[in-house]
């Protein structure tokens, strides 16, 4: 054992030797651990608080290298184990959602041919729509494009695309008024 690690903490000037001497060394074992640098540095930061709060309890032949190895690799390691209860957790979540997601998919397969058909007229509904307010309708909502963008696009003020767009929505709530209860319990659904 070098004679540094029986170095005694009389005073502030002994414990920055003792730091300069072990910083480095500690902060790469963390790191093999963590394989997280700013964690490491903190891991390696409380050791030395720790040092520095039982300084008078520790007997004048005490190890202080040992001690500060040991106190860094328990800490690096008891965050792995954290991390490992974290992990554990995530995945128990992320697993009763796939069963959530599952459940309400299996919920829509029973009315699959009826999503089908509410789809398919409200395609047919869209398709009937005058060609420039078709549009429009189209680069708003599926396309998910604002209405200076879609001004910008087609060469139109922004208040044709709204006209367009009002037109449009006024058209389909009079073609599909009969789906409109199934249509907004599919779209909570979905969101």
């Amino acid at each position: 054992m070098p004679e540094e690690s029986y170095i005694q903490i009389k005073g502030k000037d002994d414990f920055r030797a003792i730091f300069r001497l072990y910083y480095q060394p500690l902060c790469h074992l963390s790191l093999f651990y963590l394989a997280d640098d700013e964690e490491a540095k903190g891991v390696v930061q409380e050791a030395f608080v720790k040092l520095w709060e039982v300084r008078h309890e520790l007997n004048p032949g005490s190890n202080l290298r040992n001690f500060l190895f040991t106190l860094v690799k328990n800490s690096s390691l008891n965050i792995l184990k954290r991390r490992q209860i974290l992990l554990k957790h995530h995945e128990k979540i992320r697993a009763m959602e796939m069963h959530y997601q599952y459940e309400s998919l299996s919920r829509l397969q029973d009315n699959y041919l009826e999503f089908n058909e509410l789809r398919d007229k409200i395609d047919a509904a869209v398709k009937k729509l005058p060609e420039q307010c078709r549009l429009v309708f189209e680069l708003s909502r599926f396309e998910e494009l604002k209405n200076s963008q879609i001004a910008d696009k087609l060469g139109l003020s922004s208040k044709t695309v709204e006209a367009h767009l009002t037109k449009a929505l006024k058209i389909l709530r009079r073609e599909l008024k009969e789906y409109l209860p199934v249509i907004l319990a599919v779209t909570r659904l979905l969101n």
